[in-house]
């Protein structure tokens, strides 16, 4: 089994969304025998970002002020265990020049060890409107018509695209996630999930197993299909459990070998050998 999980999130400073003090999170990495991990709480910021939750910022000072207490505080823990801890941020990739110039300097600012690329937003191209796709599942409420969710879904491709061409990400994190709110899934999608593809293997840029979905809807991000094109591309992947508590650190991981093993997928990635 892999020993080294670097996609996992914290509740830090009533914040993030993780269930678990970082503490938690390293104590029960150690006793379930990793030798590595990575914290890696969201980073969503964006200058247009709507309020709809604590750890979403518009404000560049707010935000590198949090980044950089969570930072000095994982580090800080981390010195009471022998298990080598690394901090990182899964990150909300926009693809315009002006959130690409502030998380420039933000990287600089805050100075963390690696970074995931993640999209977990509907959005215009001009970025004006942005949706979290886990705030507008919870609000019902909210309504996009079918016109609208088409255009906003290629947009969504387009935004996994730019993240990986983006060269500022050690992998890119669970490709489909959309999937988990009913997108996607019909075939006339499979030529941006292509796209993808092919972009990930151009730049030779790693991504994820994602092992989380196996538990949300039965199914691992990315697609197999997806998983299995990739391979024959040689493509790196790496294992992550997207914990969030505990009790998912290395969740579904045999799985996963399996399938991995299944396709014979030997280009195995880890950001810190």
């Amino acid at each position: 089994m892999q020993e080294y999980s670097y996609h996992m999130h914290t509740n830090s400073f009533g914040i993030f969304d993780g269930h678990n003090t970082p503490e938690e999170m390293i104590r029960k990495s150690e006793e379930l025998g990793l030798k590595k991990i990575g914290i890696s709480n969201h980073l969503a910021f964006h200058p247009n970002m709507p309020d709809q939750s604590k750890m979403f910022f518009s404000d560049y000072h707010q935000a590198c002020d949090l980044y950089k207490r969570v930072i000095d505080e994982i580090r800080t823990v981390s010195l009471n265990f022998k298990i080598d801890v690394k901090v990182g941020f899964e990150v909300d990739f926009f693809a315009s020049t002006q959130w690409r110039n502030l998380f420039e300097k933000m990287r600089e600012d805050i100075k963390a060890d690696y970074y995931i690329g993640a999209t977990h937003y509907l959005r215009n191209q001009t970025e004006d409107y942005i949706m979290n796709l886990y705030y507008l599942q919870r609000n019902p409420q909210i309504e996009i018509n079918k016109e609208d969710i088409t255009v906003y879904l290629n947009i969504y491709w387009d935004n996994v695209i730019e993240s990986i061409k983006s060269g500022y990400f050690n992998f890119i994190a669970h490709l489909d996630v959309c999937k988990l709110f009913g997108y996607c899934g019909g075939s006339e999608w499979d030529d941006r999930k292509k796209e993808v593809i092919e972009t990930l293997a151009k730049y030779k840029q790693p991504y994820e197993l994602n092992t989380s979905g196996w538990t949300k809807i039965g199914e691992q991000h990315p697609y197999e299909w997806m998983i299995d094109e990739l391979n024959k591309k040689n493509v790196p992947i790496i294992i992550s459990d997207d914990a969030h508590c505990v009790d998912t650190i290395t969740q579904h991981f045999d799985q996963a070998e399996s399938l991995l093993k299944k396709h014979n997928y030997t280009n195995r990635y880890c950001p810190f050998l």
